[in-house]
C-alpha cells in the first residue's frame, strides 16, 4: 500500500481508494474459496470409495467381541 495523506484527497478520490480496497478483498476471498473447493475435489475424487458423507472415521461394518470369564 502506498502511504497516502488522506486529507489531501477529495470524495472522491477516498470513496475511489476504498472501493479499491473492497474490491481486492472481494477477489482474494473469491479466489481462496475456489482454491479450497479444488483441493476438497481433489481428495474426494482421489479416494471416492474411501470417502464417507459424514467426514466421521468409521468403518462401514462394526464387529464386536465379548469375551466371557
Amino acid at each position: 500500500m502506498r502511504p497516502i495523506d488522506d486529507s489531501f484527497m477529495t470524495p472522491d478520490e477516498r470513496r475511489s481508494e476504498v472501493a479499491g480496497i473492497l474490491a481486492a478483498g472481494v477477489l482474494r476471498l473469491s479466489a481462496m474459496a475456489r482454491l479450497a473447493t479444488d483441493a476438497t475435489n481433489r481428495l474426494t475424487s482421489a479416494n471416492p470409495q474411501k470417502s464417507a458423507p459424514s467426514c466421521l472415521e468409521v468403518p462401514d461394518e462394526t464387529v464386536l467381541s465379548v469375551h466371557n470369564g
